[in-house]
């Protein structure tokens, strides 16, 4: 995979476009997107947004539908998945490219996402395009306090870091509180505000790589199995 990041600034919350997706299910690999949204601080310092319906051209199941809403009737006349993935994939490369940070929660799963149905439609892959600085709010928050009890959903860091999330599992709401969740860890922590851009997947990357390995060893003094190989790759996980 190819990475292209801006050599030698420091992180900047300016820099940041939130991204994320509702979906078909859990599995980045077989699901696909039911909506999209991108999140940013526009001119004046408000948050602004870009929102949107996909069509997945299957049908939505019913569990889906209770987490984020959508539905069949809502998706009828949306852009399919051979145009709505391309240009999530050119807005993502746009931002790259433009030296931006592509932020989420849990957003290798979106990222992954993307990757797999470009590959599916016979389109170069992120990986391929180039990956530039991508920041998880969840990899950073699991990293800056890693020994704090609780769960870490969404909905959880928002209440811990003070912001307000008024529609979980809508995709504007999700990506805008996730910019404002990487802003207020960002004005937290010291040390992720010095992390240079340029190495701010690598070492995403290790940090995420540590909490695995740790969480698969739980797992199997539990007598699970570990944790999948491909998990350890990020931000686009490998197939299993």
């Amino acid at each position: 995979m190819r990475t292209r990041q801006d050599p030698g600034r420091p992180v900047s919350p300016a820099a940041a476009v939130a991204f994320d997706l509702e979906t078909t299910g859990v599995d980045p690999f077989v699901d696909a997107p039911v909506s999209f949204a991108f999140a940013w601080r526009d001119v004046s310092g408000a948050v602004a947004a870009d929102s949107g319906l996909v069509d997945p051209g299957r049908a939505i199941p019913a569990g889906a539908t209770r987490v984020h809403g959508i539905n069949d009737a809502m998706v009828a006349g949306a852009p399919g998945l051979a145009s709505a993935i391309p240009d999530l994939a050119d807005r993502l490369e746009a931002i790259w490219r433009e030296g931006g940070v592509v932020v989420g929660m849990n957003v290798a799963y979106d990222l992954t996402m993307v990757d797999t149905l470009l590959g599916r439609l016979g389109l170069a892959r992120l990986g391929e395009r180039g990956v530039g600085a991508v920041a998880d709010v969840l990899v950073l928050d699991r990293h800056v306090d890693r020994y704090r009890r609780g769960k870490r959903t969404l909905s959880d860091l928002c209440a811990h870091y003070g912001v307000a999330l008024d529609g979980a599992h809508s995709a504007a709401e999700d990506a805008a509180a996730s910019l404002e969740l990487f802003e207020r860890l960002v004005e937290r922590y010291p040390e992720l505000a010095a992390t240079p851009t340029e190495r701010l997947t690598e070492t995403l990357a290790g940090w995420h790589r540590d909490w695995l390995a740790g969480f698969s060893r739980y797992l199997e003094r539990k007598g699970e199995g570990p944790v999948d190989p491909g998990r350890y790759d990020w931000p686009l996980h490998a197939a299993p």
